[in-house]
């Protein structure tokens, strides 16, 4: 049910992004289904890790902060899924930052709605 949830959430906060961010395309909504679908898995697999990375490589301030490690974390798994899949695509590292705190929010506010 989880992944279903990460799915939902990164699949409406990716079309939102898409229709705000000029640097943020997809053609469609299947698309943002698919990439939705894309990035939920990436974010299962890979983004504590890159977290993980974050606050080793920052020699434990990014363990402090680690809302912010999360935050970039998410931003680099955004641009892989960018990379990944010619349906989605990022221009630029702060275009993934701002996509990846509009999933989050979306997140939240489906978690405060169920």
């Amino acid at each position: 049910m989880s992944l279903l949830l990460t799915w939902l959430t990164a699949t409406l906060g990716l079309w939102f992004a898409s229709k705000v961010l000029h640097s943020v395309r997809l053609t469609s909504f299947n698309d943002a289904i698919w990439a939705g679908g894309l990035l939920a898995i990436l974010q299962w697999a890979l983004t504590w890790l890159i977290a993980v990375m974050i606050g080793i490589g920052t020699l434990g301030i990014g363990f402090l902060l680690w809302f912010v490690s999360y935050w970039i974390a998410s931003a680099i798994v955004i641009l892989i899924a960018s990379a990944l899949s010619s349906r989605l695509e990022v221009k630029g590292f702060v275009p993934a930052l701002i996509t990846a705190f509009i999933v989050s929010a979306t997140g939240s506010v489906i978690d405060w709605l169920l």
